[in-house]
């Protein structure tokens, strides 16, 4: 249990490290969308484990153990698509793919049940994935969204 505990948290504090990384004017430009979309995807979330789409496990205190990759990897990942990819829509599409394949289909999602984060009960790893992109969809939506309200208030 007490390593449970550590890889919760290292999932959570880990990618939060690479932040700095980013740039004080990029974490500001994105900010908005990334707590859009997490808070969308736990939500989502919480509905699916409602409907019995996927179990989530026993975190650390209120916390349930998708809460930490929410916060952590999630949010986190959702910053660096932006930094990397907004403006480029192609490479933005062809990139979310790319790293929502890998995750759903060559390990992520494997490791996840194996580490007790999360399994799939009433969903598909297809399902999953086309949720995955409709979000993503949504993120550089929004984040597209902000900028123009921005420009046209300047």
């Amino acid at each position: 249990m007490k390593k449970h505990r550590l890889l919760l948290l290292a999932i959570l504090i880990t990618p939060w490290l690479t932040i700095p990384l980013i740039g004080k004017q990029e974490l500001r430009k994105y900010l908005p969308s990334v707590i859009f979309i997490t808070l969308i995807t736990v939500t989502l979330d919480k509905i699916g484990e409602q409907k019995k789409w996927w179990k989530f496990y026993d975190g650390i205190s209120f916390l349930k153990s998708m809460d930490f990759f929410m916060l952590g990897p999630y949010a986190v990942s959702s910053y660096w698509m932006l930094k990397a990819t907004y403006g480029k829509f192609p490479l933005y599409l062809v990139s979310n793919l790319f790293m929502q394949t890998i995750f759903t289909f060559f390990g992520g999602v494997r490791l996840a049940e194996k580490f007790k984060i999360f399994k799939f009960v009433k969903i598909s790893r297809l399902q999953y994935s086309i949720s995955t992109f409709i979000r993503a969809l949504v993120l550089y939506g929004f984040q597209n969204i902000i900028d123009y309200s921005h420009k046209r208030s300047s």
